[in-house]
Formats: structure tokens, sequence, C-alpha cells
């Protein structure tokens, strides 16, 4: 994986090409990100992680998954938990191959079965993420965690790097991803991401339940998980917590309801899905 990761950065595609008129996220903003910190991300060609760790609260196939936190996100979502940690690129460490070989070998001491890039959004640091993989001899396994709101490009930079891809289906339509994130074409571009990820490594769909978004985003999240990628694994989270500007926003201002998650997980087998815990 290394050397594969080595020939992509040497040739030039991930690096120079790229982030000269960039088009790493569905915004196709071409920004020169190679001389300055541009675009709706204001991300430059270097990217941060403003924290990395060991953690133990994602899917159980996934855990201790060592993750990095990469600072700047393509999205706006107002109920987002990072706040300016995942907004502000220029918050944390600068990453490096070298600092990213001595995390890897941190976090193989503390038990990690593999490197998680999240964010913020990863996909906007795709060359920087490939060029610190580089340097390290010993990879693990690498899972993607995502919005997913990325172009086609994203997918050329990383086939037969990532091992899972973790997609945050966030929205079950384009009214809300348009008022909760500032993203327009959601439903286009995600169920688009779904299907080309389906096909190139292993896929985990989270869906986080917001208050008061049954009807509009949960159920047509699972319908068409229904009837487009029925294998696909769904993660239902129901661990929503007001944060950041949701308190603006009708419904959002108040914890999700208790029973609603045992609803939710019990709605998608229903819907023949393969709900994991």
């Amino acid at each position: 994986m290394a050397r594969w990761v080595t020939e992509t950065v040497q040739g030039g595609l991930a690096a120079a090409g790229t982030l000269r008129r960039c088009v790493l996220c569905e915004r196709r903003c071409r920004a020169d990100r190679s001389v300055r910190a541009a675009g709706f991300c204001r991300a430059s060609a270097e990217a941060r992680v403003f924290r990395h760790r060991v953690e133990w609260g994602e899917e159980l196939e996934l855990v201790p998954s060592h993750l990095f936190y990469l600072a700047g996100c393509n999205l706006r979502c107002v109920f987002c938990i990072g706040g300016q940690d995942a907004w502000n690129a220029r918050r944390g460490t600068p990453l490096t191959a070298e600092f990213f070989r001595r995390a890897v070998e941190w976090g193989r001491g503390q038990g990690a079965r593999n490197v998680q890039w999240v964010g913020g959004e990863p996909s906007i640091h795709a060359p920087a993420i490939l060029e610190a993989m580089s340097g390290c001899e010993r990879l693990p396994p690498i899972v993607w965690k995502s919005n997913f709101y990325h172009t086609g490009e994203v997918f050329q930079l990383l086939d037969g790097v990532v091992d899972v891809y973790v997609a945050d289906f966030k929205f079950g339509n384009d009214r809300c991803a348009r008022q909760l994130a500032e993203a327009d074409r959601y439903m286009a571009v995600l169920t688009r991401n779904l299907l080309a990820a389906f096909d190139r490594a292993d896929l985990i769909v989270r869906h986080l339940l917001l208050p008061g978004h049954w009807e509009c985003c949960f159920l047509p999240i699972i319908g068409w998980l229904r009837r487009n990628l029925p294998e696909a694994r769904l993660s239902i989270l129901e661990g929503y917590l007001p944060s950041w500007q949701a308190r603006s926003h009708d419904g959002l201002e108040r914890p999700l309801p208790r029973h609603v998650g045992a609803q939710a997980r019990a709605m998608a087998l229903d819907y023949g899905l393969r709900v994991i815990r």
C-alpha cells in the first residue's frame, strides 16, 4: 500500500494537479489551494490534526480504532460537535509523514486495530493524507469516515488504499441538507457516492437520528437503502445532543427522545436492512 501511495504522490496526481484547481468536494470551487487557504473549506495544501486518540465508541467491528481528527470541512452542519476545531482548517498540528509514523506506532502500542481518518472532513485533505501515509512502512487497515459530499476524483485517489468506508448519511432530502449543512444536490451526491463505495471496499452507512427529522430524513434514508443497497451495513446513532448552533433551529434544540433509537432500529430491521450495533 505504501508503495502505491508514494507513486501516486510522485506522479503529481494528488499534490499538484488536484489542489491547483480543487474539485475534491462537490462544491467544485476550483480554488488554488497549492499557494493559499482557499475555497469554502478554507483549507490549504497542508492538513492539520487537531486530535488523535484510540477510541472504543465506534462500531464493534472497528474498535479499538485510532482516530485522526482533521481540521477543515466542506459542510456547515449546525449541530456539529466539533465546532471550530472541525471547521477551522488552521487548528492543530501539521500532518507530516514523521508525525503520522510516530502516532501510528503509539496507537499500535495502545492496541488499535486500524487507523480511522475523520474530520472535519478527510476527503478535502486526501492528497496530504496519502503523502503522510506513504512514509509509514507498516500501515494498519485504513478506515475512511466521511460525510461523502465529495467527487469521484476522491475515489480515484483512494482506490486500493481504503479498507472500510464509513459514510455519514445525514439527511434524507435536499431541503434539510441545504438548511442545516449548506449543501446543494445532497441526495444525488450522497447516493452516487454510496453506490461507488460499495463496489470498492467494505461499507458502513451511519445515520445520526435528529429530533424532528423522522419523516423527512430517517424514513427516506432507510427507504433508499432498502431499494438500492440492502446489503450495506447500517449503523443507527442515537446520541444526538444540541451542539454548536443547533439551539437556533426549531426541533434541534432538544436531545433525542429515548424511545426513538429502538424504534428506528426495529423499523430498519423490518425493512430487511443489516443493522449493526
